[in-house]
């Protein structure tokens, strides 16, 4: 991730910090697993009318097993039980997240640079309470 981010705005190391405690306080934090492992995590936002993805994380040497195919799949469930849409932004500097995205049935929605904004406009039923709360995310 940290390729991405200095291929995007640069690195700066104190501001990363600030940026990270500030996020970790306003959205839900998941713990990805597998094999009883910690291998990422997924950083999501309820909203009034979606949820929002602001970071799914994999380790690397995870990456490509389909873990994080499951853990998008497992918020698009969440979100067609709550009735809401998913968003997401990805950063050119990142393509295998946004054919990853792409694949699972996001659109993208508009570009404001840096970002690609992209939304999944799930099997909506009716609209309920979400009642989301962290979670581990499990991947067998």
């Amino acid at each position: 991730m940290r390729d991405v981010i200095e291929q995007t705005w640069g690195w700066d190391d104190a501001w990363q910090r600030a940026d990270f405690e500030k996020r970790f306080d306003a959205y839900t934090v998941s713990i990805i697993e597998a094999e009883s492992r910690s291998v990422g995590s997924l950083w999501l936002e309820q909203r009034p009318d979606s949820l929002y993805i602001h970071e799914v994380q994999v380790t690397p040497r995870q990456q490509g097993r389909g873990i994080g195919t499951a853990v998008i799949e497992m918020v698009i469930d969440q979100g067609a039980s709550c009735g809401l849409p998913i968003v997401l932004s990805v950063v050119p500097a990142n393509p295998r997240a946004r054919d990853l995205y792409e694949r699972l049935g996001f659109r993208v929605t508009c570009v404001e640079p840096p970002f690609i904004r992209l939304r999944h406009d799930t099997r909506l039923g009716p609209s309920h309470h979400c009642g989301y709360r962290g979670q581990t995310c499990r991947h067998r």
